[in-house]
């Protein structure tokens, strides 16, 4: 497993691992319980949130429906 030195490189590595899209939610639960990073739902929202308004189409993150979210090399864009 990688080094996780953010809330964003656990999210990625939980979004990797799983293969779908998730919701904040559930990724602060999946970081807690496998003990790579305590955040809240809305710690976790608002990372991803704000990795997408300053990074843009350079994000490794994309929001998929209402309250989910996917890596962008899913869904090509």
């Amino acid at each position: 497993m990688p080094i996780i030195d953010s809330i964003l490189a656990a999210c990625r590595e939980v979004l990797e691992m799983e293969g779908d899209p998730q919701s904040p939610y559930w990724l602060a639960s999946q970081m807690m319980e496998m003990k790579m990073w305590r955040a809240s739902e809305h710690d976790v929202r608002a990372a991803l949130e704000n990795d997408i308004e300053l990074r843009g189409g350079q994000s490794l993150f994309v929001k998929i429906g209402d309250d989910e979210w996917a890596l962008r090399s899913w869904t090509g864009s």
